[in-house]
């Protein structure tokens, strides 16, 4: 299996979930996320390279986008810092969204891992509305006349914790 993790520390947190894993593949853009896979020997990491972003450890732009868009991912986990029904995902940087739509073109299931911190949030650039993901991860703060808008719109919606 090939996994996509996008950078934050939301989708970090899906390495410990990795431990023992064999035959996987994990792609990220997150250099924190890369340190902690290098833990894991059984699990094979690639780095999506790109122009690095310090101030989140991370690397996306036109470069990362085209390491994706020469693999096949199984499923994606991507994350976002801002998320509404209005607008789906949105970014504040235009590389940050090349990266992602290319994860979402080269992703056979796409995840959003997003918490409710995030919600009603909106940057100056869209990513992807939501009926265009699979499924929705988020938290118990998120409330449950918005989970059901949500799935509505056509993703399943989890929460957690």
């Amino acid at each position: 299996m090939v996994v996509f993790l996008d950078a934050g520390t939301t989708c970090q947190s899906v390495v410990p979930f990795l431990v023992g894993r064999k035959d996987l593949t994990v792609v990220t853009n997150d250099f924190h996320a890369v340190l902690a896979l290098c833990e894991l020997p059984s699990v094979h990491t690639v780095h999506t390279g790109g122009e690095v972003d310090v101030s989140s450890g991370s690397s996306s732009g036109p470069l990362a986008a085209r390491t994706v868009g020469a693999l096949n991912l199984d499923l994606a986990f991507l994350s976002a810092g801002s998320w509404d029904l209005p607008h789906g995902v949105t970014s504040f940087s235009m590389d940050k969204v090349l990266l992602k739509q290319a994860v979402m073109e080269s992703a056979g299931s796409v995840a959003l891992l997003a918490d409710s911190t995030k919600w009603c949030a909106v940057e100056r650039f869209n990513v992807t509305k939501l009926d265009r993901l699979d499924t929705v991860v988020t938290d118990v703060g998120l409330p449950a006349a918005v989970v059901d808008r949500i799935a509505e719109e056509g993703p399943a919606v989890l929460r957690t914790g």
